[in-house]
């Protein structure tokens, strides 16, 4: 029987799973340093050849110039450019050498057990990552010689880690997904045995290492020292400082202080931080998750009511997580298994991959479907209001639509006399109003449809998009029978001669 994996890719620790196909219960793979997860960093040696996982974070501390982390979040930024000696660093390449590390690590240990190799694989994003970067991850992993059958939301697949005792038939649940780098909310519901997304928001620039870096510039003003975190990211003093502090955020979740200890400028330096200091210190953040927590309960309506809130994320073990939740909800159960938080997602991811392996079996097996996922992001053209006569976005598919939509609006024409082409300009954005500011929108694509000769004002224009499953938006617009079609592909997505160069680089690469 077909067996695929299930790769939570995180921003500072990754995870690989399967299912057992006699238990029908998600398997945790562990690493060749016999560790259920692997941290997300990739360190360049000195002949300019990676190492991924735990010698790598090690390095951070040691040789942080060479040493790459958090990548997730850059995984859309168009400006993010750097060099390690002679090689180019990217987004998609150093999550491809984690993917690897993860499914290389996978396969010696199905090896061992006399198993057959799996280069098949579902594939987790953050709820709130948008087409670009869905885009880039599907292309990390082939780079990483996968075949990527399906990129699944993180809250989703964490969701389904749970299983049927917690997901009953009719239940309302939140998922407050608080990672290393990336924070997800999703209100799902389960009908007719089909987990339902109803409504997702979050920040994929929000998670656990914003909390740490805020104890590195207490712990610097404390010792009277006039530098952020910030500052020194880049530096030996910063890598150290950034593991020292996520060590005592750790040990804050199970004592009420604990010590910061770093070297800095030759001097070893010990501040004693409290519980109450590193919360009241960080409670901002704890606010912005609070924020998009209710902005997600808006989008769902105000009838939708949660039965239950599943906590998952390694950073929603810290206490004031739980805190914040109850006073917010007082009467709703929240759940945080002790050891599952970080493993949720990759377990879940596995479940949803033997579901698309042998969908025949899914329901027979009790394993849940995944109904309708939605969306993070509205997509729309700009256009003239001829209200106002400015131009603004006109979305098209919407942020609260299912994953998978198709949209056609024929309520669009040419403005002038005369006109012989047509502009077109495609937006991303993340409301879910119909007629959105051109500055609340990210410019995804510029293109034309010219059919040569003049019309009047008034003529009819048509648009359509497609959202896929994967996320990934295909767009037309047409104009007296002729066609502008593209699928909006991201501006740092590797040419297939990029590709090719570094999937032969990938294979001289033992990790």
């Amino acid at each position: 029987m077909t067996e695929i994996y299930g790769i939570d890719l995180g921003t500072t620790n990754s995870c690989i799973a399967t299912l057992d196909l006699d238990s029908q219960q998600p398997i945790v793979i562990k690493n060749s340093s016999e560790m259920q997860t692997t941290p997300s960093v990739v360190f360049y040696d000195e002949y300019d050849q990676p190492i991924v996982g735990d010698d790598a974070k090690r390095s951070m501390a040691s040789d942080p110039r060479r040493t790459v982390a958090f990548i997730k979040r850059e995984m859309s930024n168009p400006d993010y450019y750097r060099e390690i000696g002679d090689t180019a660093i990217s987004p998609v390449k150093i999550s491809a050498l984690i993917l690897k590390k993860l499914v290389d690590d996978a396969n010696m240990a199905r090896q061992y057990e006399g198993k057959t190799q799996i280069m098949q694989a579902v594939i987790t994003v953050p709820a709130y990552f948008g087409n670009e970067e869905r885009m880039l991850t599907r292309q990390a992993g082939e780079l990483a010689g996968l075949e990527v059958l399906d990129l699944l939301n993180e809250p989703t697949a964490a969701a389904l880690s749970y299983g049927k005792n917690t997901l009953s038939e009719g239940k309302t649940i939140m998922v407050y997904d608080l990672g290393g780098g990336t924070f997800d909310v999703s209100i799902m519901q389960m009908t007719g045995g089909q987990l339902n997304t109803i409504a997702t928001d979050g920040d994929h620039h929000l998670g656990g290492v914003d909390w740490d870096a805020a104890l590195v510039d207490y712990a610097l003003i404390t010792k009277g020292y006039d530098e952020t975190y910030d500052d020194l990211a880049d530096t030996r003093e910063g890598g150290q400082l950034i593991l020292a502090a996520e060590q005592c955020k750790k040990m804050l979740s199970q004592n009420e202080k604990a010590p910061l200890k770093f070297r800095y400028k030759g001097k070893m330096e010990v501040a004693e931080v409290h519980r109450s200091t590193f919360e009241e210190l960080t409670q901002e953040k704890m606010d912005m998750t609070m924020a998009c927590v209710h902005n997600a309960l808006r989008l769902a309506g105000d009838e939708v009511k949660i039965d239950e809130i599943i906590l998952v994320g390694g950073s929603s073990r810290m206490p004031m997580v739980r805190r914040r939740l109850e006073k917010e909800f007082p009467n709703i159960h929240i759940r945080l298994d002790q050891f599952e938080p970080d493993l949720a997602v990759a377990k879940g991811a596995a479940i949803h991959a033997q579901n698309l392996a042998t969908p025949e079996t899914t329901r027979q097996s009790g394993r849940i479907e995944i109904g309708i996922d939605k969306g993070s992001r509205s997509y729309g053209v700009a256009a003239v209001d001829l209200n106002d006569n400015v131009k603004k976005i006109f979305n098209l598919i919407f942020r609260t639509d299912s994953m998978e939509c198709t949209r056609t609006d024929s309520g669009f024409s040419t403005l002038t006399d005369g006109q012989q082409a047509l502009n077109v300009e495609i937006y991303e954005n993340a409301s879910p109003q119909k007629c959105v500011s051109l500055n609340k929108g990210r410019l995804l694509k510029r293109g034309e449809v010219r059919w040569g000769y003049p019309v009047k004002a008034g003529t009819p224009i048509t648009y359509k998009v497609h959202r896929g499953k994967d996320g990934i938006i295909h767009f037309s617009g047409i104009c007296e029978g002729q066609e502008y079609a593209t699928t909006i592909e991201p501006k740092q997505m590797l040419s297939d001669d990029q590709m090719m160069q570094i999937i032969d680089e990938f294979e001289d690469i033992s990790l």
